[in-house]
């Protein structure tokens, strides 16, 4: 379209229009109007604009919502104006203080729309991350309570296994006495010779029962030292997992607050993809 006896601040944009895609990362379409209609149009095989150059501008099309007030524009078009939808980022051009006419270029709305998709789909994933890694800690915090707990319980079996080691004493010493009770029994019904036959029968049942009371004492002390072992082992095993609880509470905390990061900046990328 011959532009000859266009504004001068329009034909010196047309001419700097073609370079105007190599400053941008990816297909664009470019367009400059005059206060009535199209004089440039360049479009790229991703947004191939429909407008005639010289027709007046179609009802909703941005160059003239941007001559009309004056001010940059930035707005989804439907494909109704143009015949495919896009985005359009459009400036007044300006002779002086009078608006000459309008620059616009359109940017694919669907890698637009792929970009939001894809930063609202990962805030949703970090989001579900964040609750699984809560979930996740709150119940290494229950187990470490419950094994901490655990702990507690082996403890106190520790110390009634000590109070019935303190009771198997006794018995010990009981039956030593018992015992030594039956040896002079035994004693004694010897010097009584016959008359003394009914209390030698005592004596050897009082002996006889020591020593099953000694023989018992030492299979439940047996008993009770094994129980002692396996008790110390379970609570050094506790031990050990209580410590490996806290390390892993430790580590998902690390976890989380990097996640809580990473949500903060996928807001902040999300808020900015927003404004495009």
């Amino acid at each position: 379209m011959d532009i000859s006896n266009e504004n001068k601040v329009l034909q010196a944009v047309v001419q700097v229009a073609p370079y105007i895609p190599l400053f941008i990362d990816e297909p664009v379409s470019v367009a400059i109007t005059n206060t009535v209609g199209f004089i440039y149009n360049q479009p790229c095989k991703e947004i191939p604009l429909a407008c005639e150059l010289g027709a007046p501008f179609p009802e909703g099309a941005t160059p003239l919502m941007v001559i009309q007030s004056g001010e940059r524009t930035a707005r989804e078009v439907p494909a109704k104006v143009y015949g495919v939808p896009f985005k359009s980022y459009a400036i007044p051009l300006r002779d002086g203080n009078e608006v000459v006419g309008c620059l616009m270029i359109a940017k694919s709305i669907e890698t637009i729309r792929s970009v939001k998709d894809a930063i609202a789909s990962l805030s949703e994933e970090v989001e579900q991350v964040m609750e699984a890694v809560n979930e996740i800690t709150d119940g290494v915090h229950l187990a470490s309570e419950n094994n901490q707990m655990v702990f507690g319980l082996m403890g106190n079996l520790l110390t009634e296994t000590q109070k019935m080691n303190d009771i198997l004493a006794v018995i010990n010493k009981f039956s030593n006495s018992t015992k030594i009770l039956g040896l002079n029994a035994s004693i004694e019904a010897a010097r009584a010779g016959a008359a003394g036959k009914g209390f030698s029968v005592v004596a050897q049942e009082i002996e006889r029962l020591s020593g099953n009371t000694t023989q018992s004492a030492r299979e439940i002390g047996d008993m009770l030292g094994g129980i002692e072992l396996q008790v110390n082992d379970i609570s050094e095993k506790s031990k050990e997992t209580t410590d490996a609880f806290t390390q892993q509470a430790a580590s998902l905390q690390e976890i989380a607050a990097t996640i809580e990061n990473l949500n903060a900046n996928v807001k902040v990328i999300e808020s900015y993809i927003k404004q495009l």
